[in-house]
């Protein structure tokens, strides 16, 4: 993979930074953008899904959490996967991602799909301001225009 574009969506076999445990495994990735121009290294914002539907219903860890599901059925995604809204997104170099064997793009979100993410992801109290400004400006530069900026 040479290229990242707003909305691919990826798997990231042996992804080396688990948040939980120690143990490598693959992960689902929705890429939202990159730091600007000027910052350089370029930092990629990757957010990550889960399959665990439990933590979200009432009574799991993750219940009070904002969220979406996605059905494998009509998204770029092998498995029911669910988007957490309010967890923190991964921001790898970028470099790391391109040419990586361990990544497979397997498809892309539409504009209207990722215009309905960012309006969520804005909502975030988890998501720093620098992140979501740098996400809105690569929005912008991808052609996805018309979005609340962050102040």
């Amino acid at each position: 993979m040479t290229s990242l574009e707003i909305g691919h969506v990826f798997r990231w076999n042996n992804f080396p930074e688990p948040r939980f445990g120690s143990e490598k495994k693959a992960r689902w990735f929705i890429y939202l953008g990159e730091s600007g121009p000027f910052f350089k290294p370029t930092i990629a914002y990757i957010s990550t899904t889960t399959t665990n539907i439990n933590e979200f219903k009432k009574g799991g860890s993750l219940q009070s959490h904002d969220y979406c599901v996605f059905s494998a059925k009509t998204s770029p995604f092998e498995e029911d996967c669910i988007l957490d809204y309010d967890n923190q997104p991964y921001s790898p170099l970028k470099e790391k991602l391109l040419n990586n064997a361990d990544i497979e793009i397997k498809g892309k979100f539409d504009t209207n799909t990722m215009k309905m993410i960012y309006n969520r992801l804005i909502k975030s109290s988890a998501i720093s301001p620098k992140i979501l400004q740098d996400i809105h400006e690569s929005f912008n530069r991808a052609g996805i225009t018309g979005l609340r900026k962050i102040r």
